[in-house]
């Protein structure tokens, strides 16, 4: 992790509680069982793994009901990233990815990516509010509630099947954080990787990487992928910034200090109904910022991050007399480490280097049912369980006895959920979803709904409506930093209503518009104080609230051959209700354009993508430029089994900014010109 901001950081109630739940299990449980489906709703719920149904038609989507189900009829807009784009694209993170997503925009302080989307994506912020899913399973850490999406994600995305972003609350199905959008990326299995490859890559400033992967699908339907990445980048020799141009600090440059490497594990297998999944994931930054008043430029100390990740995944899934019944055990596990120089001594040696460190932990159960009933009904009902056996946060300094921060925590969380989706003759669908969870001093229920036409097959007009909620975190929660007050916390909230019309033309154009409005309440903002017990000087209230708007349109369409163009623009406006001013890092304007064509062989193609943000403002209220940049990359096919590959990110070497927190003394970070990356991969099939 990065900042010290960061990682510096009952019993007769809870017995009610519990019965509640149970009762609530009971009766979800009993009531999808007790009731024979006709034959025709049998039929609606074929005994096949994800991988097979994916297969069956790109225009469906997994996440938003936690059931395939095409797109025109899912209560939310939904936009997706196939394996086929990722590879064309040559996207590299995850971040790459979303921020080729409409209406969706990444910053960078060169150390953490951050995603915003609908006008809100607050310096600071840990992309709490954004819900990141592997396969349909939960991954924000426990201790940040963070979706980590830049390298620090610990997944390679050349191991992608394809990424689901699906917009608006969706607490009613997942829970804590599904606040803005929820981000499911589906991996890849043996069968699409299709035998052994090995990629190696070079480029500019430093970069390298080499990946070994392999897949297969056997004759009695065992499927195993493996695949492995090491990556390592120098990054830039020389970064100049304006606010720490002095003498004493070098001029306001940083040398040397920008590096980055990662290595990444990911494997699956698959065999009936049941998927394994496992990976594994470790990144180091160093960081050339200075942030939260380090020392710019260190010769001996460096600030640096380090963030590992672990997860696996076991699920289950098979039909029982017209129920399809999945069962899901994991296990997570979260670690970070920084070093932070402090003060100075005449000869530029730091006296005093801060140590943070943090392990988050969980095993998680869960089970579902979806089911389909009289009346042209589909039920999907579900509860889960999640023990956080870890979430502890320790702080001190190099040669110092005794730690400044121990913490040492555990919690534990129950959900149980029912949606149920009710089709009206062949043009009208209502959609309903209802979730309890437990926490161990609050409990929240959230609703959705939704009401879809359809006045053909091919195209849908939907009202959506969603509530969620953002649990207060367990950093948020550090009474040493932030003293007691923080012990009051409680869940920030979230409405929004949207109308959404969606079509698809024969299998080639798909168009959407989109329209929405949303308000969040009791957002936990950060606040200074005189309290003494807060060491930072600082602590967080329930006081935010914001009010947005705004219209986002789509086409995506695929021309002569394998060519494919896709065009998007979100227009948004989100405002402070205290300070009636519009949000820091929010731009009104994002566009987006992408284009890949075949050029030489039938094989071979030229992707190139341009991407607009209007001016943004900082947390002091200044105002960062807009921004244009155009990236390209090719892969030409040599032979049956070589291709070489060939990137240009930002073209035209255009100067930007990225707006940052107020743990930096800068108010904007400058982000990377021109870089080139070149490679060659080779294919066993």
């Amino acid at each position: 992790m990065n900042d010290l901001e960061r990682p510096n950081a009952r019993t007769e109630t809870r017995r009610h509680r519990m019965s509640v739940f149970g009762r609530a299990c009971r009766i979800a449980i009993l009531g999808m069982v007790a009731v024979s489906p006709p034959a025709w709703a049998q039929s609606s719920l074929p005994d096949l793994s994800l991988e097979d149904l994916l297969q069956m038609d790109a225009g469906q989507v997994f996440g938003a009901s936690e059931r395939l189900q095409p797109v025109t009829e899912a209560p939310a807009s939904v936009s997706f990233i196939t394996a086929q784009e990722i590879e064309r694209y040559g996207y590299r993170t995850l971040a790459d990815i979303l921020r080729a997503v409409r209406g969706m925009y990444v910053t960078n302080d060169r150390n953490f990516s951050y995603v915003g989307t609908r006008g809100f994506n607050k310096p600071g912020d840990y992309n709490s509010r954004i819900l990141l899913l592997v396969n349909g399973h939960r991954v924000n850490d426990n201790i940040f509630g963070q979706a980590e999406i830049g390298a620090e994600f610990g997944m390679d995305p050349a191991m992608f099947e394809r990424v689901e972003i699906i917009r608006g609350p969706a607490s009613s199905l997942y829970g804590d954080s599904a606040f803005f959008a929820v981000v499911n990326v589906i991996t890849r299995s043996g069968a699409s990787l299709g035998g052994p490859s090995i990629t190696l890559e070079a480029g500019t400033l430093g970069t390298q990487l080499l990946r070994l992967s392999t897949g297969r699908r056997f004759g009695n339907g065992l499927d195993v992928a493996l695949s492995g990445t090491y990556e390592h980048s120098a990054g830039v020799g020389r970064l100049y910034f304006p606010a720490f141009d002095t003498p004493a600090t070098n001029n306001g440059v940083a040398e040397g200090l920008d590096g980055e490497g990662s290595r990444q594990f990911y494997g699956r297998l698959s065999f009936k109904g049941l998927a394994v999944t496992a990976a594994y994931g470790n990144r180091q930054r160093q960081v050339p910022t200075a942030s939260n008043f380090t020392l710019f430029n260190p010769q001996v100390w460096r600030e640096e991050s380090t963030d590992r990740h672990s997860l696996l995944d076991a699920d289950y899934g098979r039909s029982f007399r017209g129920t399809r019944v999945t069962f899901r055990a994991s296990y997570d596990r979260f670690s970070f480490d920084g070093t932070y120089p402090y003060v100075v001594e005449p000869d530029g040696a730091p006296t005093s280097v801060a140590n943070t460190s943090g392990l988050g932990a969980r095993w998680s159960a869960s089970a579902g049912m979806t089911r389909a009933l009289p009346g042209r009904q589909t039920l999907r009902a579900g509860i889960e369980f999640i023990n956080n056996v870890d979430q502890n946060q320790t702080a001190g300094y190099v040669d110092a006895p005794v730690l400044g921060l121990y913490i040492k925590h555990s919690s534990k969380q129950h959900a149980v959920y029912a949606q149920d989706e009710i089709k009206l003759g062949r043009r009208f669908i209502v959609n309903a979803g209802l979730r309890y969870d437990g926490y161990e001093k609050f409990v929240k229920v959230t609703p959705r709904a939704a009401l879809i036409f359809l006045p053909s097959a091919t195209q849908s007009l939907k009202y959506l409506f969603g509530s969620a909620f953002r649990a207060p975190n367990e950093y948020e929660l550090n009474t040493v930093y932030f003293g007691q007050q923080v012990t009051t916390l409680r869940p920030e909230s979230i409405d929004t209503h949207e109308l959404v019309w969606e079509r698809y033309i024969n299998d080639r154009v798909r168009t959407s518009v989109s329209t929405y409005w949303y308000k969040a309440d009791r957002l936990i903002t950060a606040t200074e104080t005189l309290d003494e017990s807060a060491k930072l000087g600082l602590t967080f209230f329930n006081q935010g609230q914001v009010r947005a708007k705004g219209l986002e349109l789509e086409a995506q369409m695929r021309i002569k051959g394998e060519s494919q163009v896709q065009v998007s623009y979100a227009l948004q406006r989100a405002v402070d209700q205290q300070t009636h001013d519009e949000l820091s890092n929010s731009p009104h304007h994002v566009a987006k354009a992408r284009i890949s064509v075949p050029v030489f062989t039938p094989r071979s193609f030229l992707s190139i993508e341009g991407q607009y943000l209007s001016s943004r403002t900082t947390q002091t209220g200044s105002t960062v430029a807009r921004a244009a940049t155009v990236n390209a990359n090719f892969i030409q096919q040599v032979g049956h089994s070589w291709q070489l590959i060939a990137g240009l990110r930002n073209i035209f070497n255009v100067e930007y900014s990225d707006p940052v927190s107020a743990g930096h003394l800068q108010e904007a970070i400058p982000q990377n010109g021109r870089t080139a990356r070149i490679g060659l991969r080779w294919t066993l099939r």
